[in-house]
């Protein structure tokens, strides 16, 4: 039996062609200078002269987004940071074992850590908003989702400057890796007192820079950039060990904040499910919902419409929560449309401690209690009693002129309590006759209807 060796020949020709296609479509090497990208990162790296000014200018703009909120305007201050360009010489140094650039680098990048966190402190020092908006509060919750991120912007970043016909891509890299904000997130925690907000930024900003420069070491050690030989083996596997160690310290505190924010995700999903489920048609009453932490414990405050979700429907509504999983969770219910939720999570956050928040919110719901019953007494107080002396005069001049028989008169508002204890408040005119012989029960009506209609009164008892 025969074979064909000229199917097997095409077959062979076929998978060299197809693994050649391959191997160029992954090979980084074709188009490189490494020489002239070693000298372009090192002359860019600088942070004196221009490249500081669009810094600043750059941390301003991205400032101005975080204060109003704008991704557009952060995105904006992106495309002409020169952040980038420090960061990848400190991971070139390291990787062609360049020590004299390295330490170059690490200057300039702080200098340039320096400059912005001054400059974004100043401005939020200034500024007449300074409020956590959602662009602040996403930098400041770093995971390890941010960790591939920047890794994978940085890849692309080094390979952009390697391969001069994509490097435009640059400023694509300083999008995707997001290194300024978390560096005016910084300032904006100086500025406010909540080094809290500017320690767990400054880290989201710590795990980008390094992540980046690791990428950068990695591609160039890949590409077999020229570099200077380590005096021994020892001292490059304690380089190695260093390297890892960093890696290591870094990565960690990541994974437990991821995990809180999973959890806080799961939780909003379980609270999405069960507004859906347990609250149903009523749900055109609620205006908003939050989980708040008042003394220790987590409370899912509703703001409810009028009174049709009132507070007989907590324990159902909490059982509810069990059913869905969420065992921390207590219901307050709040029915007034008054009550911004997003204004009492900050004041909780702000506030030294949750009993100032309560007690602000139990002397808001006094003040407005004493109002409405102030208001109520005074709409049944009878109009004579807000007269001044002069309007008092004239009136009962008035009045003795139309009935001359009139002496004194003397009006006066209270309450008559009968023998039984039932009380009833009245109107009172003590009325003195020059001749009480000649005064008819005709004329003490007459005199009666004549106060009601020029005090504006339902009734008046004549004494």
């Amino acid at each position: 039996m025969s074979i064909d060796t000229t199917n097997n020949k095409d077959l062979k020709d076929g998978i060299s062609k197809l693994g050649k296609y391959f191997r160029n479509v992954i090979d980084l090497s074709q188009g490189v200078d490494k020489r002239s990208v070693i000298a372009e990162i090192s002359l860019k790296k600088s942070m004196s002269g221009a490249n500081s000014w669009m810094l600043m200018c750059s941390i301003v703009i991205a400032s101005i987004g975080l204060d109003i909120n704008s991704a557009a305007v952060i995105i904006g201050a992106m495309l002409i940071s020169p952040l980038m360009s420090p960061i990848l010489a400190i991971g070139l140094g390291v990787a062609i074992n360049d020590t004299d650039m390295l330490k170059d680098a690490l200057f300039q990048f702080s200098i340039a850590v320096g400059i912005a966190v001054i400059t974004s402190t100043i401005y939020f020092t200034i500024s007449p908003f300074g409020e956590m908006t959602e662009q602040i509060s996403y930098r400041t919750e770093p995971t390890f989702l941010d960790i591939p991120i920047a890794f994978f912007g940085g890849l692309a970043g080094i390979v952009s400057i390697a391969r001069k016909d994509i490097s435009t891509s640059l400023p694509g890299v300083a999008i995707a890796t997001a290194l300024m904000p978390p560096l005016c997130v910084v300032g904006f925690g100086i500025s406010c007192g909540h080094w809290n907000i500017a320690a767990s930024s400054f880290y989201l900003f710590l795990l980008n820079i390094f992540f980046v420069s690791l990428s950068t070491y990695i591609i160039v050690r890949f590409l077999n950039f020229p570099f200077k030989r380590y005096v021994d083996e020892a001292e490059r596997k304690k380089n190695v060990r260093y390297i890892a160690g960093i890696s290591i310290l870094l990565i960690i505190p990541s994974f437990f904040i991821f995990f809180k924010v999973y959890n806080k995700f799961n939780t909003d999903r379980k609270l999405e499910q069960f507004i859906t489920e347990y609250i149903a048609e009523d749900k055109i009453y609620l205006d908003d919902y939050q989980v708040i932490q008042i003394d220790g414990k987590n409370q899912l405050v509703l703001k409810v419409y009028g009174d049709k979700i009132n507070k007989t429907a907590v324990p159902y509504l909490e059982k509810g929560l069990r059913n869905k999983g969420i065992d921390d969770i207590e219901i307050t219910i709040i029915s007034t449309a008054d009550i911004n939720l997003d204004r009492m999570q900050r004041l909780e956050k702000n506030v030294a401690g949750v009993d100032e928040l309560e007690s602000r919110l139990e002397s808001i719901i006094e003040q407005q209690a004493e109002s409405e019953q102030k208001t109520a007494d005074l709409k049944e107080i009878p109009a004579f009693m807000s007269l001044d002396s002069t309007q008092q005069v004239k009136s009962i001049e008035l009045l003795k002129a139309a009935f001359p028989n009139v002496k004194t008169i003397s009006l006066s508002y209270g309450v008559e309590t009968d023998s039984l204890n039932n009380s009833e408040k009245k109107n009172f005119a003590i009325i003195d006759w020059n001749d009480s012989n000649k005064t008819s029960e005709e004329e003490q009506q007459r005199l009666s209807d004549f106060i009601k209609m020029q005090f504006e009164l339902d009734n008046i008892t004549i004494r």
